[in-house]
């Protein structure tokens, strides 16, 4: 895998500036509209950009980043996204009940050793299972990716057997996948605050910009590591 190329290759495009200069104007109505519901529309129509970006890698294509036509296709996969990943971060949900539990007990007015004992117990089950299924999640996150980006069918999201297999095939590229891709993450919230020392206004432009780049980012590694793998990924 080329993990330098997928920082760069985004600039390798002979239409990079429209290209990105589009996803910065989507990124900057995602950000503006980001305090009402609607706000959510823009941003899938980004994670489906990615994930299209995704599917071209995959397919070995020499620029990846496709055109801003396919508006519909955007939308509709970067809800399947969203969707796939609510239903896999959903039994947080449920595990945190033991947390809440916990926490009453131990916070309950004139409540015995015994009870107090059983909270801290609550709160320390439920937080290492939050924290192993969240580690779980976060490990075959590049598989769902791929699966979805290739497949585009949501049932291929919760397809464990093929999502663990590749995951397991493909460990050490996904793991360094998705540690390239914190480290994106913190480069795009580094260059999203520079926005801020420039006034307001130029964190409008900064923000979106240095978002749009590090989903680029990932939709890369993911998509290299799809092309890659030994294992069926459709």
């Amino acid at each position: 895998m080329d993990f330098g190329k997928a920082f760069t290759y985004m600039f390798d495009d002979p239409d990079w500036v429209r290209k990105l200069g589009i996803g910065v104007v989507v990124g900057l109505i995602a950000t503006l509209l980001s305090p009402i519901l609607i706000g959510l529309v823009p941003m899938l129509m980004i994670l489906g950009y990615s994930l299209d970006v995704l599917r071209n890698v995959h397919n070995g294509r020499e620029y990846p980043l496709p055109e801003w036509e396919d508006w519909g296709g955007f939308l509709a996969r970067g809800f399947k996204l969203f969707v796939a990943f609510f239903v896999w971060l959903l039994p947080l949900i449920l595990v945190s009940i033991p947390l809440f539990i916990g926490a009453a007990l131990t916070d309950s007015q004139g409540g015995n050793g015994a009870a107090t004992a059983f909270g801290v117990l609550f709160i320390i089950c439920a937080s290492c299972l939050m924290m192993l299924w969240g580690l779980f999640v976060v490990l075959i996150s590049p598989a769902i990716y791929i699966r979805l980006a290739v497949t585009d069918r949501l049932g291929a999201t919760f397809e464990v057997g093929k999502i663990w297999a590749l995951t397991r095939d493909n460990l050490g590229n996904v793991i360094i996948a998705i540690l390239l891709t914190i480290v994106a993450a913190v480069i795009a919230a580094a260059v999203g605050s520079l926005g801020f020392i420039m006034l307001l206004i130029g964190a409008l432009v900064t923000i979106p910009a240095a978002t749009l780049w590090q989903y680029l980012v990932q939709a890369h590694l993911y998509g290299q590591i799809g092309r890659t793998s030994i294992t069926p990924v459709g």
